[in-house]
């Protein structure tokens, strides 16, 4: 292992020492760990953490409480689907009309990083 020191703006301190504990890991660890997936796109899985109450509730509950049996027919399920897609575009709230490529390029300005994943598509048509 090599030893990295580095300086950070309290403000910024703070906002890992949250991190961490929200975390339940060392401020060392959670900083090695960013590293290594920004450098090498790997992410480690962030660990589930239920709250206490929610534990609670899930202690008193059976396999019954947790299964929802299925109400109405695959015909009615069917003519739901076909009236969604029916539907599909004549709202008035949705926000316009737009192309997949359209997406790709929102997702690209939109990103924090700067290395762009749909490079080709820099270039309006």
């Amino acid at each position: 292992m090599t030893t990295l020191t580095i300086e950070l703006a309290p403000d910024v301190y703070a906002l890992l020492r949250a991190e961490a504990r929200q975390r339940g890991q060392a401020e060392q660890e959670l900083v090695a760990q960013f590293l290594a997936e920004r450098l090498t796109g790997v992410q480690t899985p962030r660990p589930v953490v239920i709250a206490p109450e929610v534990q609670a509730l899930l202690r008193q509950m059976t396999e019954r409480d947790m299964l929802v049996p299925p109400q109405g027919t695959a015909a009615d399920a069917v003519r739901h689907l076909e009236a969604w897609n029916a539907a599909d575009g004549t709202d008035e709230d949705e926000e316009g009309e737009g192309t997949w490529e359209d997406v790709l390029r929102a997702i690209d300005a939109n990103r924090a990083e700067y290395r762009k994943l749909f490079a080709d598509r820099d270039t309006q048509p």
